[in-house]
């Protein structure tokens, strides 16, 4: 996980959206996505505290239809917070979002606003893929900077990154195959992080419906908060949907999962098991 910043809640809202942005660098642009305006998905971020599962946040993903500078297109948006209940011992409100052109099927602009606390960061960033350029605007207590920094083909925003990774054809992979990723995050493009294709599992959701998914497992960084040579599990729906329904990891104390609680609005009706 590629993040400077401590809380578990903003790094669990990321979890979600990295595990789900590793994207073929043959395949990283398609006009066929597996989502449409409507769609909403609310997740339960749990923290093993000794022995115990609590539940300490929420994360919520949506997808409208939009308009960006006249442009049409599909405005994608994560928020992570913590429960009422744990506020008072740190407060998260979390906002990550990406306005992606229906025309080319590429990321527009992209929002960042973290509120940890009494820590607050404000990133927006402006694509131009022409020019492989994307400007930066930054804003710190310390103060605000402009910036610009290059991008390379296939290199996407954290949220843009998520739903398009969805189009991923995994029936074409097999067993132990890996994935590469470039990915945008602070002033910087990660590349040759991967994922593991490891096959499908059925997974028992938190409203005990059986969900037939596929699992793959996402290499971690070290020195965040996760231990070195650890791999995040990921599962999504093995339907043309592909949504996220659990992830799961350890941390240097302890441990996280992910549940997705809710599911609405989809390209096509979720099939479950039961």
């Amino acid at each position: 996980m590629l993040i400077k910043q401590k809380s578990k809640i903003s790094i669990l809202l990321l979890l979600i959206s990295i595990v789900s942005n590793y994207i073929s660098q043959e395949n990283c642009i398609t006009n066929s996505l597996p989502f449409k305006g409507g769609e909403e998905v609310i997740y339960n971020i749990e923290y093993l505290m000794g022995k115990t599962w609590v539940t300490a946040g929420k994360a919520r993903f949506i997808v409208k239809d939009s308009l960006y500078k006249n442009e049409n297109c599909y405005y994608v948006e994560g928020k992570g917070r913590t429960l009422k209940n744990y506020d008072w011992f740190f407060k998260v409100r979390d906002k990550y979002a990406s306005f992606i052109s229906k025309k080319t099927m590429l990321p527009i602009h992209f929002i960042r606003r973290v509120r940890e606390g009494d820590f607050y960061l404000d990133y927006d960033y402006h694509f131009d893929y022409n020019k492989n350029k994307a400007r930066v605007y930054e804003k710190r207590k310390q103060g605000s900077k402009k910036d610009s920094m290059n991008i390379i083909e296939c290199s996407f925003d954290i949220m843009s990154s998520v739903y398009f990774s969805r189009a991923i054809h995994f029936n074409e992979y097999s067993i132990n195959d890996t994935i590469p990723l470039n990915v945008i995050l602070d002033k910087e493009i990660f590349e040759d992080l991967f994922l593991i294709y490891k096959g499908k599992k059925k997974i028992t959701s938190q409203n005990k419906k059986v969900i037939d998914c596929i699992h793959f497992q996402a290499n971690l960084i070290e020195g965040t908060i996760f231990k070195a040579n650890e791999s995040m599990n990921v599962y999504v729906s093995d339907d043309l949907n592909r949504i996220p329904i659990y992830v799961e990891a350890e941390i240097l104390v302890g441990a996280i999962r992910v549940y997705s609680k809710s599911i609405k609005g989809t390209l096509l009706p979720m099939k479950y098991l039961n």
